[in-house]
């Protein structure tokens, strides 16, 4: 979980919402929800976003992009 009330992180990865639900004028807009896996090593090995601001991952999907992803073989 990540807090980012500046939007910095966001931002850093494209992740602002360009669409609707950008926010009132004058406050940051929301970003994409989206969930990253990376390794220990910083790299990225799975990515999931929605297309709705109001969805976020299942958690029996992120579960099986561990044990896929993240696991030592």
């Amino acid at each position: 979980m990540l807090s980012d009330p500046k939007l910095e992180v966001t931002d850093r990865y494209g992740l602002r919402n360009q669409k609707v639900h950008t926010g009132p004028p004058g406050l940051p807009g929301l970003p994409v929800p989206t969930t990253i896996l990376a390794d220990a090593g910083g790299v990225v090995r799975w990515i999931d976003q929605s297309e709705n601001y109001q969805q976020r991952s299942e958690p029996s999907y992120v579960l099986s992009a561990l044990e896929q992803h993240l696991t030592e073989r």
